[in-house]
């Protein structure tokens, strides 16, 4: 998946069109964190200090050149040869964390969500990275603190946020296992 690049005759060369593999986005899942943004609820990275924006897609970057210890130079993102771009998987990959108990610890507010993402995407072992996303339907377990004012702050991404009422993540996995069918 990403670009396939056609090369076409031209009066002056040979020129290079973009085309994308897919005409609208794909479609995938996704944990985050719900965060505190004053008085709002907002979805924010496990892995990166980032808060998706409310009506915006959020647009991956790379930070690996920042690191001294490996100086790479800046590329297009997501890119074949780096690990940057925004992740997303199957279903199935999320059950099978959540089976082998290697989400994140209890206490921390999660959220699970579909989301969908486009632009370059690259296919790899275990999902897809890409170039841009936005969440297309939330799904909040009841257990979460505040659960009901988390979610409406929630709301204002404009995607469907539902309270899954379980006692955990592995739980409302199997609350919106059919969804994943």
């Amino acid at each position: 998946m990403g670009w396939r690049t056609l090369h076409e005759p031209a009066d002056t060369g040979a020129a290079s069109i973009r085309t994308p593999d897919y005409a609208a986005a794909l479609y995938a899942w996704r944990l985050w964190e719900v965060a505190s943004a004053g008085p709002f609820s907002r979805l924010r990275s496990l892995y990166r200090d980032c808060i998706w924006p409310v009506g915006a897609p959020v647009a991956a970057r790379c930070e690996a050149h920042r690191f001294k210890l490996r100086r790479r130079t800046r590329h297009t993102v997501p890119a074949e040869t780096c690990t940057c771009g925004i992740h997303a998987v199957p279903f199935y990959y999320i059950r099978m964390l959540a089976r082998q108990d290697r989400l994140l610890l209890p206490g921390r507010p999660l959220v699970l969500g579909t989301v969908a993402i486009w632009g370059d995407v690259i296919e790899c072992e275990d999902g897809w990275r890409a170039e841009y996303a936005y969440p297309s339907g939330i799904f909040l377990p009841s257990t979460c603190l505040d659960a009901e004012a988390k979610a409406e702050g929630l709301e204002d991404y404009g995607v469907p946020v539902h309270i899954v009422d379980t006692s955990n993540v592995t739980a409302a996995l199997d609350s919106v296992a059919e969804l994943a069918a």
